[in-house]
């Protein structure tokens, strides 16, 4: 044999065994993200744009010395994505639409549930999970019908069809629902229920084995089945505020949606879990509250990226936002409308940012304090109980005590806003509306699929690569 010959077969050997060696590998990669994930996690941050986690990640850094889990672990360690939120038939967006997109995969118009734009009536990802035996879980600090976690499990025309919604619960069974809105729960005949009619559904639920928890304790005592937790006539407190021996926490409940969801399951859990109160606070210009509520939401969603240490190659965790509320940002603006000049400008600081801390109450605790006729001796204390260091502007004590909308755009509710652009003068903080706009929102995701949900994209296409991967995620590696 030539010397020629032997360098061709000795090339020819080694360029075939690293084509095998090639082959083998990209089968195992293969083959190691063909399975769907065995526990999802999707946090929303209801109308919690950048912005809002930005703010909250500051806030953290300057006034606790501590940083977040979004920022620091989901989005570090996996993979990050911008996401747009439009609706069928608006340039912004409700719930409703936004969460049917990120539950079915398809554009929907504003207020329906589970319903395509185009009439379509499709799966949603936790009906898909349910085919597939896995457990499934909706916890949210706002009425547990309300349009987020309802797109999840409903196809309903209109979102306020919140018997419909108790009714498609009760059909699925979704082995856990926590969260406020008992006054649609309870028989028409009794004290502050808002039914039309005399449906006992809590006892419905319980007849189907389902667990009845109503505070804080009796939720930290359950352990195994199916659980209705009703903590609240209507939506839940504001973090700031909420009676924390009593009333649980996102991260209270989201706790004991694990020990539920996961204890005794060989088949695996989709835990959806919102904070709600992200966006409540936002429609009122009340960064306070925004900022106390998102520490908390984070807290809950560090319990996931514990349980996802345990469970690497099993677990998906997503957080992200149905839609942005309110154009939040730090900018710079005139101290006064006395001149343009530098010196009378002010960017935020630091310092300005920890002012935050001295804020007591939320805007719409302050509005009912103040009530619907609110006096000048009235708004005086108020500010001098709950808002300690902070200046009211003459026009703003006006037009709380007018009770008259600041600006076009800043009209729900009068005091609060009143008050929200008072905290905005003192910190530079400025809202740009109270109520939802097109802004991109981020998708944060870590674990099993994680890399689907990089780049730029619509949130129709976050349904559908949720439904994927659920479904077979060879479907996306494909593509």
């Amino acid at each position: 044999m030539t010397q020629f010959f032997r360098r061709s077969l000795a090339c020819a050997v080694a360029l075939s065994l690293l084509v095998g060696g090639w082959l083998v590998i990209r089968a195992g990669a293969a083959q190691s993200q063909s399975a769907p994930p065995k526990y999802v996690f999707l946090f929303l941050a209801d109308g919690g744009g950048i912005a809002h986690l930005e703010i909250t990640r500051q806030y953290n850094r300057q006034v606790y010395n501590e940083g977040m889990v979004i920022s620091d672990r989901i989005m570090k360690e996996g993979s990050v994505g911008l996401m747009t939120t439009h609706a069928a038939n608006s340039l912004s967006t409700d719930s409703a639409a936004a969460a049917t997109a990120l539950a079915s995969g398809c554009k929907a118009n504003i207020g329906a549930l589970g319903v395509c734009a185009d009439g379509s009536v499709p799966s949603t990802v936790m009906e898909q999970a349910k085919k597939r035996g896995m457990r499934i879980g909706l916890v949210t600090n706002s009425t547990v019908y309300d349009a987020s976690p309802a797109a999840f499990v409903c196809h309903v025309p209109n979102r306020r069809h919140f018997a419909s919604i108790i009714d498609r619960y009760l059909e699925l069974e979704p082995d856990v629902i926590l969260g406020g809105g008992k006054e649609h729960f309870v028989p028409k005949g009794q004290p502050g229920s808002r039914r039309n009619d005399e449906t006992d559904a809590i006892a419905a639920f319980q007849k189907k084995g389902y667990q009845k928890v109503s505070n804080k304790l009796e939720l930290e005592r359950t352990s195994g089945g199916k659980l209705l937790g009703l903590f609240s006539d209507k939506e839940m407190s504001f973090e700031i505020e909420r009676k924390k021996d009593s009333e649980p926490s996102v991260y209270d409940m989201t706790r004991a949606a694990i020990r539920h969801l996961h204890d005794d399951n060989p088949h695996g859990f989709f835990a959806f879990i919102e904070n709600e109160n992200i966006d409540t606070a936002s429609h009122l210009s009340d960064i306070a509250a925004v900022i106390h509520d998102y520490r908390e939401f984070d807290r809950a969603i560090a319990l996931a990226y514990e349980f996802y240490k345990k469970y690497p190659r099993e677990t998906l965790i997503l957080v992200t936002s149905d839609h942005e509320t309110g154009g939040l940002g730090f900018t710079m603006a005139l101290k006064d409308l006395s001149s343009t000049r530098s010196d009378n400008q002010a960017a935020a600081t630091n310092a300005d940012l920890k002012k935050l801390q001295a804020i007591t109450i939320s805007l719409q605790q302050a509005s009912r304090i103040l009530g619907p006729a609110p006096t000048e001796e009235g708004v005086d204390k108020l500010m001098r109980e709950h808002f300690s260091g902070f200046t009211l502007a003459p026009e703003f004590k006006q037009a709380i005590i007018a009770r008259k909308p600041p600006s076009r755009t800043l009209y729900i509710d009068p005091t609060a806003h009143a008050l929200g652009l008072m905290i905005a003068n003192n910190t530079q903080a400025y809202w740009q509306t109270s109520s939802h706009t097109n802004n991109p929102v981020a998708v944060a995701a870590l674990g099993v699929g994680s890399e689907q949900f990089k780049g730029y994209y619509d949130n129709a296409d976050f349904g559908k690569k949720l439904l994927a991967l659920l479904d077979d995620s060879r479907t996306l590696l494909r593509r």
